[in-house]
C-alpha cells in the first residue's frame, strides 16, 4: 500500500501510523508538503467504508490537529483496483442524521 501512496498518488515521508489500541488511521505521511492521515480499507472485491467508532475518532483528530488532512484508500484486492478519498469527500462520511438513542436505551434498561 506504501508503493500507492508513493508512486501513484505522490505522497512523500509515509510511514505506518501508531500501534496505540483504537488508532483510526494506518498511515501518515506527506502530500504536497501537507501532512495526512491515511485509512487503509481492504476486501477482496469491495470498496469499503469506515465504522462508525473509526468516523468518530478520525473527526475528533481533526478538530484538534490544527492543518492536518485525511486521506481514504480502498482497494480491491483481487482485481487491483483501488480509489482514494481526500478531505472532503472523506468528511461528508462523518455527517448524517443523528438517530435517537432514548428508545433503545429504555429498551436496554428495562431488561437489566
Amino acid at each position: 500500500m506504501l508503493d500507492v501512496l508513493t508512486a501513484y498518488e505522490g505522497f512523500t515521508s509515509v510511514e505506518r501510523g501508531p500501534t496505540f489500541n483504537g488508532t483510526p488511521f494506518d498511515y501518515f505521511g506527506f502530500l504536497g508538503g501537507v501532512p495526512h492521515v491515511v485509512e487503509l480499507k481492504a476486501s477482496r472485491h469491495h470498496f469499503n467504508l469506515l465504522g462508525e467508532t473509526q468516523r468518530h475518532r478520525l473527526e475528533q483528530l481533526l478538530e484538534v490537529v490544527e492543518g492536518l488532512h485525511i486521506a481514504l484508500l480502498q482497494v480491491k484486492v483481487c482485481n487491483s483496483a483501488y480509489r482514494i478519498l481526500y478531505d472532503d469527500d472523506v468528511t461528508c462520511l462523518f455527517s448524517g442524521r443523528k438517530a435517537p438513542m432514548g428508545a433503545i436505551i429504555d429498551w436496554v434498561t428495562e431488561r437489566l
